[in-house]
């Protein structure tokens, strides 16, 4: 299993936009094979989120980036995001 969590944040015009987008590649991505968990969470105090996945394995994470959704996804962050985000990979 692959455990990803990371952070990401918006411009503060653009929060609720952030907010959509990873509302709706999480949507998709959560049937993607060997997708076990995919989420978001939004701060309720900031213009970040936090994202928690989990892959059954390396070849599932690796399709999951060549999938349509998630290229859409990191393209339309485009001046969207304050920063680039942080993310972070552990193997379980």
């Amino acid at each position: 299993m692959i455990l990803i969590t990371g952070s990401a944040t918006a411009h503060p015009e653009a929060r609720d936009r952030l907010i959509a987008l990873a509302r709706k590649v999480s949507e998709a991505t959560q049937g993607d094979e060997g997708c076990v968990s995919y989420t978001f969470a939004a701060a309720l105090d900031s213009d970040a989120i936090i994202g928690v996945e989990l892959w059954r394995d390396r070849a599932a994470l690796d399709a999951h980036m060549r999938h349509e959704h998630t290229q859409r996804f990191i393209a339309s962050l485009d001046g969207v995001l304050s920063d680039a985000p942080v993310m972070h990979e552990t193997e379980l």
